[in-house]
């Protein structure tokens, strides 16, 4: 099978309380790797991304160590490759605070490039890493020129930059176009609860993208840490002679790893092992097991260097 993947990479710049800083490789690598690592002989996986010129040889370099990746829709650009700056406020804690202070803008993906890959593609994943790693108008074109299997990670969406250039979390304006133009939809529960003004639980929202909104697609997914993960589902019903859509709710525990050492890129692994192994059985209780018992194991590796391990 042919995979698409769109997101953004990002260096990040991690500044420690010592005043040492560490840089590592982030953003959609994580997705990326993970459906690599993954994926099943004959399968390939097509990034589409915009890359700052600065990075591109390092960046692509890695993804050469993974032969189900083409480079193809790898998109060399001028300015520098977007980083984001974390501070560790709490000097005394292992556990990184996420301060984010972005210090270059994004780099949004037209439809113009992702048209062609389409045509050959049998399912795609939208990881929305920054948040304009593509626009509405490219989604719905997406969606209305792929009739193959959509995932997308809400992720960034719900973020904005300030004037000072630390991140916000915002409600989504569009939220139910953004939500209705894919097949399967994942967000954390953090996400969901600000995604809208007037929606707040992941029941009600999970209510309006499947039955109010779209009855064609499969199903809503809300991550939670350490607590595990619960999917939504539609079902046609009957009461009598009545028959109506209705919610079907699975909520799945996260699998203890006593050998606990980062959780960065967790929903970035869950994301792309839910789509590979939806796109082949179309079970979508199945796939729920399947990412988390992924995401669960991937809290033992450090970075992306350590995602072969997954297999």
């Amino acid at each position: 099978m042919n995979y698409i993947i769109i997101g953004e990479p990002c260096i990040d710049m991690i500044h420690h309380g010592d005043g040492s800083v560490s840089k590592s490789y982030g953003g959609i690598l994580y997705s990326l790797i993970t459906s690599a690592v993954l994926s099943s002989s004959g399968d390939v996986i097509y990034p589409l991304m915009n890359l700052g010129s600065d990075e591109y040889d390092n960046i692509t370099e890695i993804l050469k160590k993974h032969t189900k990746i083409s480079a193809e829709g790898i998109y060399r650009t001028n300015h520098p490759t977007k980083k984001v700056h974390m501070y560790d406020s709490d000097y005394r804690s292992s556990k990184l605070a996420k301060i984010e202070y972005h210090v270059e803008g994004e780099y949004t993906l037209g439809y113009e490039k992702a048209e062609s890959f389409l045509k050959i593609a049998d399912a795609v994943l939208i990881n929305m890493i920054s948040g304009a790693d593509i626009e509405l108008d490219t989604l719905k074109k997406i969606r209305s020129g792929f009739k193959g299997y959509i995932h997308m990670d809400i992720h960034n969406l719900v973020m904005k930059t300030n004037s000072k250039g630390f991140r916000e979390h915002t409600n989504l304006e569009n939220w139910r176009e953004w939500c209705t133009n894919t097949d399967t939809l994942q967000m954390n529960e953090f996400e969901i609860g600000i995604l809208s003004r007037e929606k707040r639980n992941d029941y009600e929202i999970a209510e309006e993208i499947l039955i109010n909104l779209n009855r064609s697609m499969k199903g809503v997914i809300v991550t939670k840490g350490r607590t595990g993960v619960s999917g939504f589902t539609k079902k046609e019903k009957s009461f009598g002679t009545e028959k109506f859509y209705d919610l079907d709710r699975y909520d799945i525990a996260a699998i203890e790893n006593p050998r606990f050492a980062d959780s960065t890129g967790c929903g970035d692994v869950f994301a792309a092992s839910f789509m590979m192994d939806y796109s082949k059985n179309s079970d979508f209780r199945k796939s729920l097991h399947y990412a988390t018992r992924i995401a669960s194991f991937k809290t033992s590796l450090k970075g992306i260097e350590e995602l072969d391990k997954l297999k």
